[in-house]
């Protein structure tokens, strides 16, 4: 099967590719909400939940180290979305008699309506964590720092220049830099992948 992935770091899944423990666990961490989140929305309790999570790694564990990256097959999250739903099929099937879904049948219309808000919405958080992940790659720890804390926690600037030991106008600083850089991720991943949306309009980017 070759897929492609256009808003997943390569880098974690070339590692993942290479059996790299640390690499799943970063995958675990960053995909078993979303997984989690389409469970629930399906109507499954907590318990049914986790064990959809582990069915749906585990599936994916299986198949990671044959995938080669095609662009014009399929995107990641529409052949994630098809394992997620293949394996809430199947708890329904052993408990109603549902169809199966078989997850090789990969197409953009994989996520069913019902369920498409809800994935994209856990989707779209995981894209931004792998943004902010690019970004800290980008400046120095101070830069980050910075920026996590005026404009992600709300902090004062003030106290945040008294910690940092630098002067309230480098804070402002820093918030510019990160914003104008993350822009320009979040703009290529949604050149990849323009049903994403993503903005940073939470944020007043005009701001100091």
């Amino acid at each position: 099967m070759t897929l492609r992935y256009p808003t997943t770091s390569g880098t974690l899944l070339e590692r993942i590719a290479a059996g790299d423990e640390i690499g799943w666990d970063e995958f675990f961490e960053r995909y078993s909400p979303v997984i989690r989140a389409v469970a629930k929305i399906n109507g499954v309790n907590e318990t049914v939940a986790d064990d959809i999570v582990q069915q749906v790694m585990l599936q994916f564990f299986q198949q990671s180290r044959t995938f080669r990256f095609d662009p014009e097959r399929a995107r990641f999250r529409t052949f994630f979305g098809r394992i997620i739903q293949a394996k809430i099929a199947d708890h329904f099937r052993k408990e109603k008699r549902f169809p199966v879904i078989d997850p090789e049948i990969v197409s953009d219309e994989a996520v069913p309506p019902e369920c498409d808000s809800v994935f994209m919405e856990e989707w779209r958080k995981t894209v931004l964590k792998d943004a902010e992940e690019q970004l800290k790659q980008k400046v120095s720890p101070e830069t980050f720092l910075a920026y996590e804390l005026y404009a992600v926690q709300g902090r004062s600037p003030a106290k945040i220049a008294a910690y940092l030991s630098c002067s309230v106008n480098q804070v402002y600083q820093a918030k510019k830099r990160c914003f104008a850089i993350l822009r320009d991720i979040l703009e290529q991943m949604n050149n990849g992948d323009p049903e994403l949306g993503l903005r940073l309009e939470k944020y007043d980017l005009e701001s100091r």
